[in-house]
């Protein structure tokens, strides 16, 4: 299948997605403010597009990988929206992380002019995106979804259709809470062990063999947080916001969240002592504060 695709949103994310598509043989339209992310890929083939409705236009199915749930609602619905441009058929996949409610919003503006609009956010980070394995977990029309599957299987190793629109940003936003709560817990615990005399080396070995274990253990820190360099995959910042949107979509709930309001805590900490742009990991510094010792391992 060679499909039309508008992409709007060359970030971390969708300058390391877009390439994928290209190289499947899809024709590409792409749209960002950063004018060097566009001139990258207009080099790979790329078509510039001059706006986000212009990105639209000719357009089977339009991407988007956007920051924040008012920027997907304006270059969606605003002027020189991609609305503005999109023909009635059109399939927007949006792999923004948002809320719930304004997923449902957006695909209600789209259905009016005969859109359809799929919440579909990714989870991989930049590696993931890099390597073409991200884990995609879409909401919204299953007709739609899989007319669109053998683009997104292009440059994911996943892809999931979890339920009705919504869905996809309910479990996106369920997987980072869950991945925040995680990091929080095993600065704690390792910064308790090593605090006692246990070799951090030690304790990785023995916790990633053991019911402690996880993929943020066994596989993200070894790359992040247990390094001289600490390299950013996923901003503080990114990770805090997500919190929130997860905190606050709750809040219209009965479900009480004790504990993601805790970690949301730590994180706002984390962004309050400058550590926004670092690695969403270095959370885990402000154990490291109390106790005086860096988190590093040997081999790192």
């Amino acid at each position: 299948m060679v499909a039309h695709v508008g992409f709007v949103g060359l970030g971390n994310i969708g300058s390391r997605v877009a390439p994928h598509l290209l190289n499947a043989g899809h024709r590409l339209a792409v749209s960002d403010l950063n004018t060097a992310a566009v001139e990258a890929l207009v080099a790979q083939g790329a078509r510039a597009a001059e706006s986000a409705a212009d990105t639209a236009r000719d357009a089977d199915i339009v991407i988007l990988s956007l920051p924040s749930p008012a920027i997907v609602r304006t270059v969606v619905a605003g002027n020189d929206g991609v609305l503005a441009g999109a023909k009635p058929g059109t399939i927007i996949v949006d792999h923004s992380t948002i809320d719930p409610e304004t997923a449902r919003e957006v695909a209600g503006l789209a259905a009016a002019v005969g859109v359809t609009y799929l919440d579909a956010p990714v989870s991989g980070g930049v590696q993931g995106a890099e390597a073409g394995t991200l884990s995609i977990m879409a909401g919204g029309d299953a007709g739609a979804f899989e007319r669109v599957r053998p683009v997104l299987e292009s440059y994911s190793g996943n892809v999931f259709l979890v339920g009705e629109t919504g869905s996809g940003q309910a479990i996106k936003l369920a997987n980072n809470i869950i991945t925040a709560i995680n990091i929080a817990a095993l600065g704690e615990g390792l910064s308790a062990a090593v605090g006692a005399g246990v070799d951090l080396d030690t304790a990785a070995k023995v916790l990633s063999t053991s019911s402690a274990n996880s993929h943020v253990l066994s596989s993200y820190f070894p790359r992040t947080l247990f390094t001289e360099d600490r390299p950013t995959g996923f901003a503080l910042d990114f990770m805090l916001k997500d919190i929130k949107l997860f905190l606050n979509s709750t809040a219209q709930t009965a479900l009480p969240t004790p504990v993601s309001n805790v970690v949301g805590d730590l994180f706002r900490i984390g962004n309050r002592d400058g550590r926004g742009a670092k690695d969403f990991t270095s959370v885990v510094e402000f154990y490291e504060d109390f106790t005086g010792t860096r988190l590093q391992t040997k081999g790192n």
